[in-house]
């Protein structure tokens, strides 16, 4: 009898997100197929200037394709540069919703209203490089570091 092939559910090994670097070949360009969808949906916007511009600029109308195709990636594609290096539209979400109270952490709301906030204090004592005995007593005792802090 033959056997029968064993399935395995790869996305626990390789995440959830692994075949978003895979790229194909669409017409002769190899890319990401969200490339390529975003070079589509891209180009209703820049067709639609470019008809309406076309009258007044001619030829240099044409530019509005590129541009809007730029503009399109940039806002889509392109990663911030520091800290959790969000898509560019996301993070502009996250700034635009958040409010006094609330804000947005990868499009979760975070809310800061019920957090108590403490005091932050030094609790080292400084270190006198002199010659002299002018020091202060020295503590062993986290109780006399904080009465010196004072």
């Amino acid at each position: 009898m033959a056997s029968i092939n064993s399935l395995y559910l790869l996305t626990p090994m390789t995440g959830r997100t692994s075949g978003a670097d895979r790229t194909t070949v669409i017409g002769t360009v190899e890319m990401k197929w969200r490339t390529f969808w975003i070079a589509v949906f891209a180009m209703v916007p820049g067709g639609i200037l470019t008809a309406v511009f076309l009258p007044m600029l001619s030829t240099w109308a044409l530019l509005w394709i590129p541009a809007v195709e730029i503009a399109a990636f940039m806002l889509i594609e392109r990663r911030s540069k520091e800290g959790l290096k969000l898509r560019t539209y996301q993070a502009m979400f996250d700034k635009k919703r958040s409010n006094v109270n609330t804000f947005y952490l990868c499009g979760q709301p975070i809310d800061v209203s019920g957090e108590n906030f403490g005091t932050i204090r030094q609790i080292t004592v400084p270190v006198y490089r002199d010659d002299d005995d002018s020091r202060p007593k020295q503590s062993n005792h986290f109780e006399d570091f904080e009465a010196l802090s004072r």
